[in-house]
């Protein structure tokens, strides 16, 4: 009987070992690309070949390109692919990820097909069955957003040349707009090429047009915080206290309606944000009327070069003093985290004012908007109270979050630069040559504000090089839903964004008048939302241990357990049975 116990628990410990190390690995998955290649001085759509195969390992990305492609390719994958793991929540720590693209001719790579590489990674890792015959192109984007790419009909044209049934485009991309005609590239790849083109918000939609399965459940329904609610509304009073206050100099002097029109306004703005508690759009209409109303002040007293430099001077000290005193701050939750970046951002800029300011043709302007900053700079500070998860936040950390936000947003950069030639986006050069300098200088905090910035930055063009009046609500709103879906999620780990949520309610104050800065907000809120995603959450010794065995690798190791202890009572009786028929004989 022990010699039959012990044969049983081999039997299992032998399976459990080899069934536990997974059937995914050495296996490889494939999709179809569709690309664009340089014809002289015009664009034709072009098929790529995407291949993915697992290895033991430790989430590592490896990419090979034949031929290789014009822009470097290996960024981008490392971001679909961590994006997908993040969406999803997938365990891809375990795995080392070989991606291989293979073109007849050289193609224009960058971004453009990170949704299919998302895809393509969500699919492997989770061994999902997949129509091969669809394709999609796109960027992937915080919150697992599909954003916009180029020469969307030319590639509806070779997926038709190349027998593919349906191609899945980003939100807005089945319009192309060629001068003052907007063509329905959706009618037009029905009608023309026997082909289904959709458009999809999200990994989400991605994935159930492949597989037929919907792996994640919308999150529109969520919770304020009542902690950042309560911080906030502190911040904004003080704002619109002080507003009240440099009000009340402002009035001993008599002034024109016209002079005071744009304070009345944001004014106005502010007690409306203040009723709809929206309290961040409403310190923000407050420190721009502050800016506005201490300005008038100096012109109206016409203080001197003099003492407007003096002013500038004492300001410095105060900057410089708080600079140390964040310094001793203890960074340990997102929210600090984000806390930090933006005062350290608004004592920057406050810098980056004093610097230019010999040159600034308006100097009482030029100091009521240092003076401001720093202000906002210190009712900022009121968010290192804010509870929240404890995440490893240390310098090396931070360094790698920096280092892979510069690339992303610099592979952003260089993408929509390509499209427009270099025109028109130098201000967001300048964002990512500034993230550089601050990585330099171990001001990691300041370099993922400027970072992320530049990436949103880049992201609002892409999207709006797709976006009219007549399809910007749909746009719109598939973006704001994203944005919402992704504050849901982490609000509900008890990761409040406090600065997605701030830029999520400032970008709905905008819409009406404003679109593209709304855009931009928006794009602001769903990279600020996401910024967890680089960070891990600090664990106790005890979960240290827990989490190097893997849970998953308990799940794989569980049914190598239930296949093994299943394969010895089969083989167990298969004997019983054998010796019984054999003594019969």
């Amino acid at each position: 009987m022990k010699k039959r116990l012990v044969f049983l628990i081999g039997m299992v410990l032998l399976a459990s070992l080899v069934l536990g190390n997974g059937d995914l690995i050495g296996k490889e998955k494939h999709l179809k690309l569709l690309a664009v290649q340089e014809n002289g001085e015009e664009f034709k759509g072009s098929i790529a070949d995407l291949y993915l195969e697992l290895n033991e390992g430790s989430g590592r990305v490896f990419l090979e390109t034949f031929p290789l492609t014009k822009m470097d390719t290996q960024i981008s994958t490392r971001f679909a692919k961590e994006m997908a793991c993040d969406y999803f929540d997938l365990d891809c720590g375990r795995y080392d990820f070989i991606y291989t693209i293979k073109a007849k001719s050289n193609i224009i790579g960058g971004p453009s097909a990170g949704a299919a590489i998302a895809a393509l990674t969500a699919m492997t890792v989770l061994d999902l069955d997949y129509n091969d015959r669809i394709v999609i192109t796109g960027t992937i984007n915080s919150g697992g957003i599909v954003g916009p790419v180029g020469g969307v009909k030319e590639k509806l044209e070779a997926a038709s040349e190349n027998g593919l049934n349906k191609v899945l485009l980003y939100m807005g991309g089945g319009s192309l707009k060629e001068g003052n005609e907007t063509q329905n590239l959706i009618e037009f790849a029905e009608e023309n090429l026997s082909l289904e083109a959709v458009e999809v918000e999200n990994l989400n939609d991605v994935l159930w047009h492949f597989t037929g399965k919907r792996l994640k459940e919308d999150q529109v329904a969520w919770e304020i915080s009542p902690d950042y609610q309560e911080i906030m509304k502190g911040l904004s009073d003080l704002l619109c206290s002080r507003m009240e206050e440099l009000g009340k100099e402002l009035d001993q002097f008599d002034l024109e309606d016209s002079e005071l029109e744009d304070i009345e306004e944001k004014k106005e703005g502010a007690i409306n944000s203040t009723l709809k508690k929206d309290h961040y759009s409403a310190a923000s209409l407050c420190f721009g009327a502050n800016i506005l109303i201490n300005e008038l002040i100096y012109d109206q007293e016409n203080k001197s070069s003099g003492w407007v430099i003096q002013q500038i001077n004492n300001l410095r000290k105060k900057v410089n003093a708080m600079e140390d005193e964040v310094k001793q701050e203890k960074i340990e939750t997102i929210s600090d985290l984000q806390t930090l970046m933006i005062v350290n951002e608004r004592l920057n800029e406050v810098k980056e004012k004093m610097e230019e300011f010999k040159e600034s043709e308006d100097r009482h302007y030029a100091l009521s908007y240092m003076e401001e900053r720093f202000f906002s700079a210190i009712t900022w500070k009121t968010f290192f109270e804010m509870d929240g998860k404890t995440f490893v936040l240390n310098k090396e950390k931070l360094r790698n979050s920096c280092m892979k936000k510069i690339s992303e947003s610099e592979e952003r950069y260089q993408y929509v630069s390509l499209l427009l030639n270099g025109f028109g986006v130098d201000y967001i050069k300048d964002k990512v040559d500034l993230a550089k300098e601050s990585l330099d200088t171990e001001d990691y905090d300041l370099c993922l504000m400027k970072a992320t910035q530049a990436k949103a930055e880049a992201n609002t063009i892409l999207s709006s090089l797709g976006v009219d009046d007549d399809n910007f609500m749909k746009f719109w709103e598939s973006k704001k839903k994203a944005v919402e879906n992704i504050i849901a999620e982490n609000g509900g780990e008890g990761v409040f964004p406090i600065l997605g949520f701030s830029y999520y309610q400032y970008a709905n104050t905008l819409k009406e008048t404003d679109q593209y800065t709304a855009l931009l907000y928006l794009e602001y809120a769903l990279e600020m939302s996401d910024i967890g995603m680089y960070f891990e959450e600090e664990k106790t010794a005890l979960w240290e241990t827990l989490d190097e065995l893997n849970a998953s690798k308990w799940s794989t190791g569980l049914k190598g357990f239930m296949a093994g202890f299943l394969f010895a009572v089969v083989l167990l009786v298969g004997r019983k049975i054998y010796k019984r028929r054999f003594a019969k004989r």
